[in-house]
């Protein structure tokens, strides 16, 4: 998934949420500051540019592999088949609740393994001797062709040429997958 924008973040959301059935708009709170608002402030804090509230993060550009996101948790795709299997044949003799709550914590915890790949590529950078990456997914083929290409988006993100003409032509870039060289 390419993240652009604050619009496609709260599309993305909003999509979350309504496969489960949760209904989302944004008047959900009365008398709070906007969401926009509080967007904007939270990308202010994590230093993203303010002046046309859209954020570009390069490393969520690339989707890890399915085979690679299934090594972490697991346990939550047997957890997904069952309350897909319950929703399909609710007289099945599994006792679990397929609730709104229950689909949505497993949509969670499976969009959230995708970004802790995405994301543990750089955190491995700023923390290296961390025993975490001493877990075996990080040594895998898999992880490290992803360490590998995400690091090279990564660098391109951060070239200068890149980046002025990233300025220059924006909108280009809302639709433009990156080229690995």
């Amino acid at each position: 998934m390419h993240r652009n924008g604050l619009s496609s973040h709260q599309e993305s959301i909003g999509k979350a949420l309504s496969s489960p059935g949760i209904r989302f708009n944004k008047k959900t709170h009365i008398n709070c500051y906007s969401s926009a608002h509080m967007a904007g402030i939270v990308c202010a804090k994590a230093g993203f540019p303010t002046n046309d509230r859209s954020f570009h993060l390069a490393h969520a550009a690339l989707d890890p592999p399915t085979s690679l996101c299934k090594k972490l948790f697991p346990v939550i795709d047997k957890w997904h088949d069952r309350l897909a299997a319950k929703k399909r044949s609710p007289n099945n003799n599994d006792s679990i609740q397929p609730t709104v709550a229950a689909i949505a914590f497993v949509q969670v915890i499976m969009m959230f393994r995708k970004t802790f790949i995405q994301d543990s590529v750089l955190m491995m950078e700023l923390h290296p001797c961390h025993l975490i990456w001493q877990h075996s997914i990080f040594s895998e083929p898999a992880y490290l062709a992803v360490k590998r290409d995400l690091l090279q988006i990564e660098a391109q993100e951060h070239d200068p040429a890149y980046t002025l003409l990233q300025q220059c032509a924006p909108m280009h870039f809302r639709f433009q997958t990156p080229i690995l060289l």
